[in-house]
C-alpha cells in the first residue's frame, strides 16, 4: 500500500509538472500544428497575462473607487483624493492584482482546475481564442491606452492604477452606457432636439437615429 502511495504521488507530481510546463510563458507554439499566423508565439505568456491583467483591473477598481475614498476620508486635511491617494493605494492594489491573478494562473495548473485543459493544446486554443476575441482586445486596448496616459500623467504603478481605472470607466460607458443612449433615449429625445436646432437656424439634415449621415443622392 505504501508502495502503490508513491507510486501515485510520483504519477500526480509528473502531471502536475505537464501542466506547468504547459501555461510556462517561456514555451513557444509548434507552429507545424497550426496554420493561423496570429496564433500566440507564447500562449502560456498570453493565457497568464491575460488573467493577470484582468485582476489587475480589478484590483485597480476596487482600489481608486473604493479602498482610496475610504483612505482619504481618514487622511490629513488637503489631502488631494485623485493626485495623493487614489495613486497610492490603487498602484498597490493593481501589482498585487496582477501578481496574484498570475499566481492564481499557476495555481490552477499545478491542480488542474479550470476551464480550459491544462496540457499544451489546451492553453494554445486559449491563447488563441484570447487574442481572437475582439471584445477582450478592446478591453485591453482601453485598459492600455489608461495606463499609459496615467504613467504620463502621474508616473508609477498609482498613475498607470488610475489610468486604468478611467479606462474601465470609458470602456463601460462605450459598450454598456452609449448603445442604450442610442437605442432608447436618442430616439424619444430626437424630434424636439432638431425641432429646436431648427429653430436655431442649424442644418439638421445629417441628423439620423443611429448618428450616421444618410446617403446622398446622385
Amino acid at each position: 500500500a505504501k508502495a502503490r502511495g508513491s507510486v501515485v504521488l510520483v504519477d500526480k507530481m509528473a502531471d502536475a509538472n505537464a501542466r506547468m510546463a504547459a501555461v510556462d510563458p517561456r514555451r513557444r507554439v509548434d507552429r507545424s500544428k497550426y496554420v493561423d499566423p496570429e496564433m500566440p508565439e507564447f500562449p502560456g505568456a498570453v493565457f497568464i497575462n491575460h488573467i493577470g491583467c484582468r485582476t489587475a483591473q480589478v484590483g485597480a477598481g476596487i482600489g481608486c473607487l473604493v479602498l482610496a475614498p475610504v483612505a482619504w476620508m481618514r487622511s490629513p486635511k488637503g489631502t488631494s483624493l485623485v493626485r495623493g491617494v487614489m495613486p497610492r493605494v490603487g498602484g498597490r492594489m493593481l501589482v498585487l492584482g496582477y501578481l496574484g491573478g498570475c499566481a492564481g494562473a499557476a495555481g490552477m495548473a499545478v491542480y488542474g482546475k479550470g476551464k480550459s485543459p491544462f496540457d499544451q493544446d489546451g492553453i494554445d486554443d486559449r491563447a488563441y481564442r484570447i487574442v481572437k476575441n475582439e471584445k477582450l482586445q478592446n478591453a485591453g486596448n482601453f485598459m492600455s491606452a489608461g495606463a499609459v496616459t496615467g504613467v504620463l500623467l502621474h508616473g508609477g504603478p498609482g498613475g498607470a492604477a488610475v489610468g486604468v481605472t478611467a479606462g474601465t470607466l470609458a470602456m463601460a460607458w462605450a459598450y454598456a452606457a452609449m448603445p442604450i443612449i442610442r437605442t432608447k433615449y436618442w430616439p424619444a429625445s430626437k424630434p424636439a432636439l432638431v425641432s429646436a436646432l431648427k429653430s436655431a437656424g442649424v442644418d439638421v439634415g445629417s441628423l439620423t437615429t443611429g448618428g450616421t449621415p444618410p446617403a446622398k443622392n446622385k
